[in-house]
């Protein structure tokens, strides 16, 4: 995406006109460039949540999986792939905090658990009040689009289709989130009105030659501010970065996204490749990077046996249906790799890995599950 001077005069209008103190981030698409406007003061808890996700980059390379004009646009749990992404642990349900779903706002998704929202979020097309919060609660409201409302309009009006673990509503073509930053409109005023991303790569790539992690890992955060060109050289010196900075959860992210849309014969891809390697175990190495065809399920919440009501209960029953008969789906598909002689040797090697963590991972969760039924069951 080509980062235009009216991006940067309109930034530089907002840093002089003094306003509010609210944490502004740049949401980059495919489709083109938003801000959201965060409400720090109303859903305390929730956009330092979000936050969390955003300063490890782990929405670059996730995608709006479900689109509905008039309605909703919401993403950010799983990736080109459909597959899903490992979430921190989820936060307590702000709903009942003033703000209302209506057009333009941002909100917290979540599952039939009040207090199960993690990473995904999703922006209100329409005025939706019967998501708000009442008398049981709703959807948390942290935030608005500032600008670029017309990018999440423009994904709503896509064709949709059923998808990976998904029924209905994925956007045809999909739509990835390139990058989430947050804005440092200080930083981004004192940049050239003309070439600022080509001012940030350079010095970008100085940091980087003077060992300067910090300085580098912020200076593609102002990169990604402002939505500029992707670039192969920029994630891999973010990836080696991070690195070097022990942040091996940042590395992954970055180059997971990286080997979604970069070229194997790319010059950086090789390294690339090789800090991959060192930064993930093979046995514990995701298949994002070989094995392309299928798509995993994202991880279902499960309830609190200790204090969970019985329709929260059956909830989570149904929740675990669904992720092991997915589960079943991307097996199925990982055995077709397997299987396949004709695939290179690595990616069938990293399928058996893929396969393997997640037959584990059903195991786990309907282990899990079944504890707090045998919880549930003992509350009399």
């Amino acid at each position: 995406m080509i980062f235009h001077r009216t991006v940067l005069m309109s930034l530089l209008a907002a840093a002089s006109a003094g306003q509010a103190n609210a944490t502004d981030v740049a949401v980059c698409t495919d489709r083109g460039r938003a801000v959201l406007e965060l409400a720090d003061t109303q859903a305390p808890l929730q956009v330092a949540n979000f936050l969390k996700y955003v300063d490890m980059g782990y929405y670059s390379g996730l995608v709006f999986h479900r689109v509905k004009a008039g309605f909703v646009v919401q993403g950010g749990g799983v990736d080109r792939q459909l597959r899903g992404r490992p979430t921190l642990p989820p936060v307590q349900n702000e709903s009942n905090n003033g703000l209302s779903n209506r057009r333009g706002t941002v909100a917290a998704a979540r599952t039939e658990d009040p207090n199960s929202a993690a990473a995904q979020f999703f922006v209100n097309l329409e005025d939706n009040q019967a998501l708000d919060g009442g008398a049981k609660p709703g959807y948390t409201v942290f935030g608005r689009v500032k600008d670029g409302l017309a990018v999440f309009d423009q994904i709503s009006r896509l064709p949709t289709r059923a998808a990976g673990p998904f029924k209905g509503e994925v956007p045809n073509p999909i739509v990835a989130i390139l990058s989430v930053a947050r804005i440092d409109e200080a930083a981004l005023a004192e940049l050239p009105k003309d070439g600022a991303d080509a001012v940030l790569k350079s010095r970008i790539a100085a940091a980087a030659a003077a060992g300067d992690n910090a300085a580098t890992l912020r200076l593609i955060g102002q990169y990604h501010a402002l939505c500029a060109t992707e670039d192969p050289e920029i994630a891999l010196m973010d990836a080696q970065a991070a690195l070097a900075m022990n942040d091996v959860r940042q590395a992954v992210f970055v180059l997971e996204a990286y080997f979604a849309t970069t070229d194997q014969k790319h010059p950086t891809y090789e390294t690339a490749t090789a800090l991959y390697r060192k930064a993930v175990p093979e046995n514990q190495r995701s298949a994002a990077q070989f094995v392309s065809d299928c798509a995993a399920p994202a991880l279902p919440t499960l309830p609190d046996g200790t204090k969970a009501a019985i329709d929260e209960m059956m909830a989570g029953q149904r929740n675990v249906k669904q992720f092991v008969a997915a589960g079943d789906v991307y097996l199925k598909c990982l055995t077709k790799v397997i299987d396949n002689k004709e695939r290179p040797v690595e990616e069938r090697n990293a399928a058996v890995n893929e396969h393997n963590r997640m037959v584990g991972a059903m195991e786990q969760v309907a282990a899990a599950f079944n504890d707090q039924i045998k919880k549930f069951k003992t509350r009399g």
